[in-house]
């Protein structure tokens, strides 16, 4: 366990695993909605698929880093996570 994840208050830990609870679940959900909407069209490569599946870790990375990020700060920290905490909650 790293050392930022022992000192911080039990409300931003679960924040972020909320936080990327959310996030993977709205990826899962449109890659495959994605994939079988790219499928009706013909099969997908393995290369093509693998494209899709990055494209889509890396729209939800960019789409998270700010709040991510605002939980990570010091200063910001339970604040942030209090409001991540009432939007999925």
């Amino acid at each position: 366990m790293a050392v930022q994840e022992e000192t911080e208050p039990d409300s931003v830990a679960r924040a972020r695993d909320r936080l990327d609870r959310e996030a993977e679940a709205v990826r899962t959900e449109q890659l495959e909605r994605a994939l079988s909407r790219l499928g009706e069209r013909g099969e997908l490569t393995p290369a093509q698929r693998a494209a899709v599946e990055r494209l889509s870790e890396r729209l939800v990375e960019g789409v998270f880093a700010g709040p991510r990020e605002r939980l990570r700060e010091p200063s910001n920290g339970t604040a942030a996570a209090r409001t991540v905490l009432e939007l999925f909650d």
